[in-house]
């Protein structure tokens, strides 16, 4: 069994010498629909969360287990349809394999906890922290030179997340020792967040679906840790909330995560950065159809910034890879 070590998803600079095979390019176009779908996918989770739980309690936690948990096992349904189980005992762990998941599972866990301690738009603010923070440890640990363009992008997303999440426009909270422990935790949630993506990108010789059951696997333990900490009361949950917390499990878990995963493997972290703000645009946009929140004009103009950003990177992107010469594809 040949040793993998956490080295990080590179694009080749020039064409690999005669003789040895060339490393394969980014799958850039895979990696940018991956990463909408997922953003889609998670911008239902405020959706499914509320409707999950029952009035007055506080289970973001158990349901980050949930989905962690029924994530890992749809992994392993996949993998057992394509008779891959084989892979997942053959490829051989890694720090950041591991520590992608831990961190994951943590960031959600504190983030769905955050929301009801503290006023949501501050919460989205501070967990939106992330994408930055990722794109500030790819540069310094990585390398991973972003151009003008690139750096300009991200700037343009996060002040339409600013401007979406109603940070500008909303009134002065009341201070008090539940707010600051909810803003603590969901700047706490960024952080974990922006690590979690920084993992994303080393790795990239292990298979997105094995990637993705040990990023479930180990997103459970560390959301059953926060379980054992916080111990959430779920007696009052009934038919209907559990209907909805499955759908939770299957849409932002399964489905968002799984393709999160993939496309950290084909995307740049500061691509992921501004393409990760659509989740904001998909949360105001469902807040107003299911939950008749009102969008004011610098909401509205915060959504269009988000998408300005998102374009602004790939096409910067699209032009980098555009720009890079092709590598053969067999050894001669």
């Amino acid at each position: 069994m040949a040793a993998s070590t956490d080295v990080p998803a590179r694009v080749p600079a020039r064409p690999a010498p005669r003789g040895t095979r060339a490393v394969p390019r980014m799958r850039h176009r895979l990696g940018v629909m991956a990463i909408i779908a997922s953003a889609t996918a998670m911008g239902l989770a405020g959706v499914f969360g509320r409707m999950s739980t029952p009035p007055g309690a506080v289970i973001g936690e158990a349901l980050t287990l949930g989905r962690m948990t029924v994530g890992a096992l749809g992994m392993v349904l996949v993998l057992a349809l394509g008779r891959r189980l084989g892979a997942v005992r053959r490829t051989r762990l890694s720090w950041s394999v591991v520590l992608g998941g831990v961190f994951l599972g943590l960031s959600l866990a504190t983030y769905l906890s955050a929301t009801v301690l503290t006023d949501l738009a501050r919460a989205v603010a501070l967990h939106y922290l992330g994408p930055v923070v990722a794109t500030v440890l790819a540069r310094v640990l990585l390398k991973e030179r972003a151009s003008p363009t690139e750096l300009v992008s991200v700037a343009v997303s996060f002040t339409g997340m600013v401007l979406a999440a109603g940070l500008i426009d909303a009134g002065p909270a009341i201070g008090n020792e539940q707010q600051l422990q909810g803003d603590v935790l969901a700047a706490v949630s960024g952080v974990l967040y922006g690590a979690a993506l920084l993992c994303y990108r080393y790795r990239s010789d292990m298979p997105a679906d094995v990637r993705s059951f040990w990023n479930f696997a180990f997103g459970s333990l560390g959301a059953a840790g926060m379980v054992a900490v916080t111990r959430p009361d779920l007696s009052g949950m009934t038919t209907a909330n559990w209907m909805w917390a499955v759908a939770f499990f299957l849409v932002c878990g399964l489905l968002a995560l799984g393709l999160l995963v993939l496309a950290g493997k084909h995307l740049r972290a500061v691509e992921l950065s501004a393409l990760s703000y659509w989740e904001v645009v998909v949360a105001m946009l469902l807040g107003a159809a299911v939950f008749g929140e009102g969008i004011s004009p610098l909401a509205a103009a915060g959504a269009v910034l988000i998408i300005v950003g998102a374009a602004i990177a790939v096409g910067a992107s699209h032009r980098r890879v555009a720009r890079l010469p092709r590598a053969p594809a067999t050894a001669r």
